[in-house]
């Protein structure tokens, strides 16, 4: 398959010693478009390879231009693609570009044009209507319908009545509005970054169905950055498990219990390992028990050995091969009280973070067995098969992580495997009288 054209950025003057016009050039089926962005830059601040201005503190003006360069390389693939490919002449090429770039205001009877369109949330509620009829996985439909009513709330309070906001009122002012106000509801971070891709989403799949032509919140930067502050990664331990598994219990907390050992056993999600049914259990050949299954989520197919922990089976045939059945939230409150009667009270910092225009963080300390939730099953099984020895590259086809760090970080390994390390050096430097301290020398 070819791929598509690139747009390339160079500067008109790149020898000057004052700023330099910024100029695009885009070749498509044999001819060249050549464009004047408007942007102009000093040559020493400008990257010739990468062709986009080289970030450095303190100089938002240099991002501000980045970020203007990669919207205008946006555009020309757009155009490019709903040209049929390219089908477009160089003079019909620019005029697009020139509306969505913002260099033309859209006349009067292109206005008109769209004077029957359906307003931002009238079309909100027939994508809504679309992704339902289309069958869009449950959990999916769920996120955009629930960010969906919190930006209509967000436009009930925030405009006057009965004039909600459309395509054209979104862009990075009005994205600083939206953050003040899920700020002052104290949203966590990840929650209200979410509501702002999903205003996102909604407005690019408008402008792909020629609604409006707004391009004004495209750009890097669109969500608010997390901070690198991290609160202890919450796991059940080989011995909590095992002591789980001998607990003497009866009625719904053995059912909790045992529900929590097939998660901790199997290393899924709570939406598949709370449904196993005996069809996803077989033997190998050499007579090695398995799970298999295609996960819900990410349609990625899954096989787990069932010998790896001594109380997984016993369990799995208790049941006859089938996951008890309880709703997630039933399952994760008593979870928690299976965890503090176990007593596994042991102090965990826990550091969340707000969204703000900066985002905020707040930590604390509490039991572990207040945190423990039904996610710890699937963290747990990752992380205790490391600590086994079993290599990352083994463990992520039966997780599903799509890259080796992104289990790395899943887990929690690096910094405290870092201090670890640190900490059993210095023990045997001691054992061996040979600790950092002896070894200096006075001069």
């Amino acid at each position: 398959m070819a791929k598509l054209p690139k747009p390339r950025f160079n500067l008109k003057s790149p020898k000057s010693q004052k700023a330099s016009l910024i100029f695009m050039i885009f070749r498509y089926r044999g001819k060249k478009l050549q464009y004047s962005t408007g942007l102009n830059i000093h040559p020493e601040d400008w990257d010739k390879t990468a062709q986009r201005p080289i970030i450095q503190s303190k100089r938002k003006d240099l991002f501000t231009i980045k970020r203007e360069l990669d919207d205008l390389a946006s555009y020309c693939l757009d155009i490019f693609i709903e040209s049929d490919y390219g089908a477009i002449s160089l003079e019909g090429f620019k005029s697009q570009l020139d509306l969505k770039s913002g260099k033309v205001v859209p006349t009067e009877t292109s206005k008109e044009s769209n004077s029957n369109r359906p307003s931002f949330f009238e079309f909100v509620e027939l994508e809504l209507a679309e992704m339902k009829a289309a069958n869009m996985k449950r959990g999916s439909y769920k996120i955009f319908k629930r960010h969906a009513a919190i930006l209509k709330e967000f436009a009930a309070e925030q405009f006057p009545k009965g004039q909600l906001f459309d395509y054209e009122d979104v862009d990075w002012d009005f994205r600083l509005k939206l953050i003040d106000w899920l700020t002052s509801r104290n949203v966590q971070l990840a929650y209200g970054n979410k509501t702002l891709k999903m205003l996102r989403q909604f407005l690019d799949r408008a402008r792909r169905k020629k609604l409006h032509i707004n391009a004004d919140y495209h750009g890097a930067g669109w969500v608010v950055s997390q901070k690198k502050a991290k609160g202890q990664t919450v796991v059940l331990t080989v011995d909590e498990l095992q002591q789980l598994s001998e607990m003497k219990l009866s009625g719904h907390l053995a059912k909790i219990r045992d529900i929590c050992l097939i998660g901790a056993g199997t290393g899924q999600r709570f939406s598949d390992f709370s449904r196993y049914m005996p069809d996803n259990f077989y033997q190998t050949m050499s007579g090695i028990p398995l799970l298999s299954m295609i996960s819900t989520k990410t349609d990625t197919p899954t096989k787990v050995p069932l010998n790896i922990f001594p109380w997984l089976l016993p369990v799995l045939e208790k049941h006859d091969y089938k996951t008890p059945i309880i709703s997630m939230q039933k399952f994760n409150d008593g979870i928690k009280e299976l965890a503090k009667l176990a007593e596994f009270n042991e102090r965990i910092l826990v550091v969340e973070q707000y969204i703000g225009r900066r985002a905020r963080v707040e930590k604390y300390h509490v039991k572990k067995y207040e945190v423990i939730s039904s996610h710890v099953c699937r963290r747990s099984f990752a992380t205790n098969l490391y600590r086994m020895g079993y290599r990352l590259s083994q463990i992520m086809p039966m997780t599903g992580h799509a890259t080796e760090s992104q289990l790395r970080q899943y887990i929690g390994i690096d910094n405290e495997q870092n201090a670890e390390e640190i900490g059993l050096m210095i023990l045997q430097q001691r054992k061996q009288g040979n600790s950092p301290s002896s070894r200096l020398k006075v001069i």
